[in-house]
């Protein structure tokens, strides 16, 4: 009986999970068409807050448009090279915007694995730094454009209310740019 049951699993899944509609999926992405989520990318002592924006571009490939804002809401102690053999230790707080594409794959009714891909651009603020000069010394900022990549796994809780949770990559240039990611959202 076992082995009859492990077989009808195997080919026939949607009886073990129950019936996915994937129109049902084309008709919830091409209706709501907005969604924002409040996300929070995290490695060890580096956090992030910020807002992610997706716009469905294609309900019946599950496509979409994104854009990203992160910052970091607190000051972070980093080396910062001031002369060929001369460095600061500042304060740094550190900022990326960033915009590309995301791609939903839906396993169920609830749950989809989704990819996204982008570029951005990540700046830094010292403080006390004034007009990029500490004591004299001009600071080198390591800022400029950056890879976003992200990939997990999104589970609807309801219509409207959905999280996500996964692994980012972006180049931080102080710290690894390997991240944990979560984000809380809804459909607008």
């Amino acid at each position: 009986m076992k082995r009859w049951l492990l077989l009808l699993a195997l080919t026939q899944p949607a009886m073990l999970f129950g019936q996915f509609d994937r129109g049902g999926a084309m008709t919830y992405e091409s209706r709501h068409r907005h969604s924002a989520l409040v996300e929070v990318p995290f490695l060890d002592h580096d956090v992030s807050i910020g807002a992610f924006y997706r716009y469905s571009i294609s309900g019946e490939r599950f496509l979409g448009l994104f854009g990203t804002f992160h910052a970091r809401p607190y000051a972070r102690a980093v080396l910062v090279q001031a002369g060929s053999h001369f460095y600061f230790q500042l304060q740094e707080y550190r900022f990326l915007l960033a915009a590309g594409l995301d791609k939903k794959f839906w396993i169920n009714n609830r749950w989809d694995v989704f990819l996204t891909a982008g570029a951005g651009l990540t700046f830094v603020d010292y403080r006390g730094t004034g007009e990029g000069t500490f004591l004299g010394h001009k600071i080198e900022k390591k800022e400029g454009l950056t890879p976003l990549v992200r990939g997990g796994l999104s589970y609807k809780f309801s219509r409207y209310v959905f999280v996500r949770f996964g692994y980012q990559y972006s180049d931080a240039r102080t710290s690894d740019g390997h991240r944990v990611y979560v984000g809380v959202g809804g459909q607008l």
